[in-house]
């Protein structure tokens, strides 16, 4: 494993990892994954969300690593930091497809239903892995004929009960894979 994913190695041995990654910025809707968080952990804690990416150059010129503080203060305030991990880089293919093939469930909580194209879902999908994403038109797509799980944009609530179905049932899990 990389030195950044490695030193995480002992806290995945016995975690359930969720998985987000990519250039970071508002228009990823890394907010409405980390706000399903507590809904989530009150019946399986040992959950861990892992954002794997670099905040956007463009969103760091404009104002620096205020969004990614912003989510972890948003972590912070709903009790969730422990189960939250933000791997701040750009990682090689290798690198990220080794941490990615660790994921159990991707997530891909896009806010704007107008996404044509997403490159990380395709790399999930490519994987074989268990995705939960919000309708963009992109997701609509590719998880056509029962291949993810869908929630309504900006609900995390039903974001977490989504998770929670691919969590709770194995032949699901399989199934979407």
């Amino acid at each position: 494993l990389d030195p950044a994913f490695a030193k995480h190695a002992l806290d995945l041995a016995d975690r359930t990892l969720l998985m987000t990654f990519g250039l970071l910025g508002p228009g990823k809707g890394i907010e409405t994954a980390i706000q399903a968080l507590p809904a989530l952990i009150k019946s399986h804690p040992k959950i861990l969300y892992m954002v794997i990416g670099a905040t956007h150059p463009n969103l760091v010129h404009r104002e620096g690593e205020r969004y990614r503080m912003g989510l972890v203060d948003l972590a912070k305030s709903l009790g969730v930091s422990d189960h939250v991990r933000f791997v701040d880089r750009y990682c090689s293919l290798h690198e990220l497809l080794e941490q990615l093939d660790a994921c159990d469930i991707y997530l891909s909580p896009y806010p704007n239903e107008a996404q044509i194209v997403s490159g990380t879902l395709a790399y999930a999908l490519a994987l074989g892995k268990a995705v939960v994403s919000t309708p963009f038109w992109y997701a609509r797509e590719m998880l056509a004929d029962d291949r993810g799980l869908m929630a309504p944009f900006g609900q995390p609530d039903a974001f977490a009960s989504a998770i929670r179905r691919l969590l709770e049932d194995d032949k699901l899990r399989s199934s979407v894979r």
